[in-house]
Order: C-alpha cells, then structure tokens, then sequence
C-alpha cells in the first residue's frame, strides 16, 4: 500500500461527457440487473455444489471446519470499534476486520443456515455503519468497508429487516460511494491511480454499488460507469504475460480485489464489460505459482514477505480460463497453509476458498509445467528441478524496474532454494511506519537500499533509482533455465556495461555469473544475505553454508584471486531487527578492467566438474 494520504475533495460531482461515454444511463448500464439478491459473487443456485464439496471432499470439509471455529470465535467478540492505528495510523486494519467477520459470518450462514452467524454479522455491519466515516484519507479503508458491507448487504438481504437494510444502505452510499464519486470524478485523485489501490478502490466501490443498485441505481449506475476506465487502464499491466510488477505479494491483494471485481460484475450484470479479456490476465495465475518456491516461501522482491497467503482468486480464474493447474495449486497452498498451523481466518477472504472452491484431484507434477518460466514487463524469472518436491532447486531471478510501485533498489538479486532451505534471501520490507518510507528516507533504509539485496554494488553506492534492467536471455528445458539481465542502467555513471547471468545446471548446481566493465576505477562488492551459518574455506574461494539439518556449497570459479569474507549484518533503530542474518561478499576494490565473477553453488557432496566460464554471450539453453 503506498501511503497517499488525501481528502476526498467535498461534494457530490455530476457525471460529465466521459461518464455518459462510458457508461450511459442507469437503465442501459443496469438494464441487465439481477433483482433479486443475492446477487454478488456465488448465487444461491450454486451453493448446493459447494454443500456437497463439503461432504464429498475432505479438504473442503477441513476448510469448512476450520471457518466453523474462526466463526464460534468471533461469536463472542464484541463489533468492531472506530480506532485510527496500525503503522500508517489509518483505519484499515479495523476495515479489514470487519470484511473478514462479515464475509465468514454471512457466507457461512448462506451455507447451514445458522441464525447466530447472520445476527453476529448484522451487529457487525451496524456498528461499522455508525462510525463517523470510513477515513476517506486513506481510500483503501473506505474501498474495503464498502466492500465489507456491500456483500453483507446482499448476502444476508433477506434476513435484514427494513430498517436495518436503510441504515446499511445509507452508510454506503454517505460513507463509500459519495466519496469515491469525489475521487473518481475528472482529474480525481482515484481516477488516477496506477497500483493496487487502483483495483482495490474500484474493486471494492463496485461491490457496494451492484449491492444497492436497485434501490439507488442513478449512483450505483454512476459508479460502475466510472470506474470502468480505470480498471481497463490499470489491467494493461498484466500484458504481455501475466507478470505483475509490484511483486507476489501486492498481485495477491490487487488481484483479489480484481477478480471480486470482475465476479461481481458477472453474477451481478451477466457481463465484465470484456475486461477479463485484457491481455496477460488469463495467464497472471502462472506468475503466483512460479514466484512461490518448493518451500511455500515467495521470491519476495520488494514490500514483501516470504510467507504465502491463500488467493481464492486462483480457484475462480481456474474456472473462468480453463487452468486447472491454478485450483490444484491453490488448493496445495492452502493445505500447506494448514499443516503450518496458519489460521484461515486471519485472510479475510478465506470464506471464497471454500465457496469458489471445486471437487478436483491431481498434482502439479502431473500438470506437464515448464521447469523455468520467464515475466517480460517485469523482467523476472523462476527456475526449478521439478515441482512437488521440497528438497527441489529454485532460482527467482529479477531485472525490472527500480521506479515499480513497491519496488527496492534491487536490479540484479535472486532467491535461492535448495536442500529444503532458503540460502539466498531477500529481506523484504520494513515497517511502512518509518520515517519517510514512501518518501525521501526510503532509500536510506538497508532492506531498500541496493547493499540489502543480492546485487552488486559499486562504490557502496545505491542503484540509480530511475534504472530498467530487462531480460536479455531466457532459456527452459528438461535439463536446466537460464536467465540473462542487462545491468548497466543501475550504475550510469560508474560501469560502461554490467550482464549479469543466472543458470539452473544438472545436479541441482547453480552458476551466477556477472560480467562488469567500469568506466573508471570502481569498488565492487558482490553480496549474499542467509540465515545459514558460514564457513569459508583457508584459500577464502569456498563457503560452506549450513542451516538446519542441510548443507550448501558456494565456490567462486572467478577471479582467480577472488576470496569470501562474511559480515554480520547490523542495522539501526527503528529499522526491523536483521538478527541471524549474513552478508557472504567478494570484494573487488578499485577495479578498472573488465571483470568476470563466477559463483558456483552445489550439493556438499558435489563432484562433477566445474563448468567452464565462457562469455554470457555464448550461454546457450
């Protein structure tokens, strides 16, 4: 979440020119209404498939029982209360928690019927409707209030009495709609969003629209018409391939609100307008299983973390463009989920994992995937021995952008997994409370700043933060992936050229080499952030790496000279503790000729010979 922090700018704005464009009038735009509710995301016709999942299915029936629990425990909680907190000091966390009891109460209710569940989420729903707003400041907390109690709405019509269904209507419309009508008008604020915020403002406001469009369609038909731009616009950043920019982390949360988006338009329209259509997205679901590694840990490149969450999305864009691969994935991630005794409940949208959810076996061995896979506008690749396996090699391998909505000053880093560990680590983000974290001290902080990644740095200098690397080799086949990127956009002033090249070879051995040329006398630090215990050889040119029960080799094939030094790494307050973590380094002071480093990592019992180094140039599949 980028911290954009504005005031909706008062009133109600009248739909202009572009609205009647786009949208026409609330009778032609909602011509197609369903009238009766519920209407949003599964109708009731297609619940009888989900009681029988659950019955037929054991881990439906486990995932049913789980949200049976979480919801017990909700039962003996009190609403939630209007509390501005959380390190960006907003209301979303209290949104949050509203959405996650509503939808589990309400889904669950639709499901057995249990009278206890509707009146804990109808409390819930007024409680929330009597908040003195929905903290337009910080519009995520608006988007997903509305969205809270727009699906409340629909779902548990029928059990609201008159009254109550004004007093939840009202709110949406005086609390969400209005002003998102604000900001979405010409030259508004989220007119003009280009992130996540983009599909979770609209995502969400379109959800509290399709809910009350019969009894307000002139404002629902006005929202709906005018958050179609936006989502069209923001949706091109899927082409060409599906690759997300923001990383694995943010393409769970924006295409959550996404697909809610375009399944709420669906059930409740009959029609997406075409934007499921947009190029790449019928394919986005291939970029969450390749960014996860055999260790259900995500190549966390930029404001992220290693651990997973679960994306139902998956399971509804499986349906929607014939992947069964994405449903036999998620349905893998959220029983991993379990086994490490990650509660359900805490994703607020667990209830879809179960009602999206269908009757399917089959294991992504069997699913005949690509041992390597390659994301152009992203610029990122992903490398493994095989799926299915914990102890599998996996490579995440990133070029990008260093202006990505997110993004670190990290061209060139990598992820490694192997033996059933992380060896090679990204540390992910800090706190968004920082000072300045989305703004001027962002790159004073080490987990943002190039020398926290696994990159090179030059002169212990940042990245320039306006620099591209793209993908300049990509290469996938039954025995090994290779990756190339184009670095020298990093250091403009400092090196005339930087390639750097990243390959999966036989026997779980993975080369990474670098090929810089300085323009003038330059120092290069190679670095490596672990958690694993190092132990470097007498010559300095090995490392031994050890975690857990397993080992890990890093030899360096080049320079001839090169030798590891490992340093603690140690920040200051108030950055997030780095405790247990290395930085394994080869130092290359004042270098002035063209220079090749060659890192060979391997099984400690490794005895094939080394491969011999050649210009990435030459690299062939």
């Amino acid at each position: 979440m980028m911290k954009l922090f504005w005031m909706a700018v008062g009133g109600f704005l009248l739909a202009g020119a572009g609205f009647a464009a786009e949208s026409g009038s609330a009778s032609g735009l909602l011509g197609t209404l369903r009238p009766s509710h519920p209407r949003l995301l599964v109708l009731e016709d297609q619940l009888a498939r989900v009681r029988e999942s659950t019955n037929a299915d054991a881990n439906a029936r486990n995932l049913y029982l789980q949200l049976q629990t979480a919801a017990e425990k909700i039962l003996r909680e009190p609403p939630s209360t209007y509390v501005i907190g959380g390190p960006e000091h907003t209301l979303l966390e209290v949104s949050r928690n509203v959405e996650g009891r509503v939808w589990l109460l309400a889904g669950l209710y639709r499901l057995n019927g249990d009278g206890r569940l509707a009146a804990r989420a109808r409390d819930e729903m007024l409680a929330a409707a009597g908040f003195p707003d929905w903290y337009p400041k910080h519009f995520l907390d608006t988007a997903e209030m509305t969205a809270a109690l727009g699906v409340g709405y629909d779902w548990l019509y029928d059990y609201l009495s008159p009254a109550e269904r004004l007093v939840i209507r009202q709110a949406i419309v005086t609390k969400g709609l209005d002003p998102g009508l604000a900001g979405l008008a010409d030259k508004g604020r989220l007119a003009r969003l280009h992130n996540n915020w983009a599909q979770v403002c609209n995502g969400g406001l379109t959800l509290g629209a399709l809910a009350i469009a019969g009894e307000e369609p002139e404002k629902a038909a006005e929202l709906v018409g005018r958050t179609r731009a936006p989502m069209r616009k923001i949706m091109e950043l899927f082409a060409p391939d599906g690759g997300f920019e923001e990383g694995p982390a943010y393409w769970n949360y924006a295409t959550t609100y996404n697909v809610l988006y375009l399944a709420g338009l669906e059930s409740a329209l009959g029609t997406d307008f075409g934007l499921a259509s947009a190029e790449g997205f019928s394919s986005t679901g291939n970029y969450r299983m390749q960014t996860i590694g055999p260790l259900g840990k995500c190549a966390n490149f930029g404001d992220a973390g290693e651990p997973i969450g679960i994306a139902p999305q998956m399971l509804w864009l499986a349906a929607k463009f014939q992947h069964p691969e994405y449903a036999v994935h998620e349905r893998a991630v959220a029983r991993l989920a379990s086994l490490n005794r990650i509660n359900m409940e805490l994703s607020r949208f667990a209830i879809m994992e179960l009602l999206w959810n269908s009757p399917g076996t089959g294991s992504l061995a069997g699913a005949a995937l690509p041992a390597g896979a390659k994301f152009d506008r992203v610029a990122a690749a992903f490398m493994r021995s095989a799926w299915n396996d914990t102890n599998a090699v996996y490579v995440g391998f990133k070029g990008g952008s260093n202006r990505s909505s997110h993004g670190h000053l990290d061209l060139g880093t990598f992820v490694l997994d192997a033996a059933g560990e992380r060896w090679a680590l990204d540390l992910g983000a800090d706190s968004y409370g920082l000072p300045g974290y989305f703004g001027a001290l962002r790159w004073s902080y080490y987990r943002l700043r190039t020398e926290g990644h696994n990159t090179l740095t030059v002169d212990n200098e940042n990245e320039d933060p306006n620099a591209a690397a793209p993908l300049t080799q990509f290469a996938s086949g039954t025995n090994g992936a290779l990756a190339v990127a184009d670095l020298k956009a990093a250091y403009p002033q400092k090196l005339a050229d930087w390639q750097r090249g990243i390959r999966l070879l036989g026997g779980g051995r993975v080369l990474l080499q670098d090929e810089v040329v300085p323009r003038n006398a330059a120092d290069i630090t190679w670095n490596f952030h672990t958690r694993a215990a190092i132990t470097i050889s007498a010559d300095g040119r090995g490392a031994t790496l050890a975690q857990g029960n397993a080992k890990w080799m890093a030899r360096i094939l080049a320079p001839g000279d090169g030798k590891f030094e490992k340093m603690s790494v140690q920040v200051a307050l108030p950055q997030r503790s780095t405790a247990g973590v290395w930085n394994l380094i080869i130092r290359r002071p004042h270098t002035e000729s063209p220079t090749t480093l060659a890192v060979l990592f391997t099984p400690p019992d490794d005895l094939t010979p080394r491969p011999v180094i050649g210009p990435l140039s030459q690299w062939k599949p």
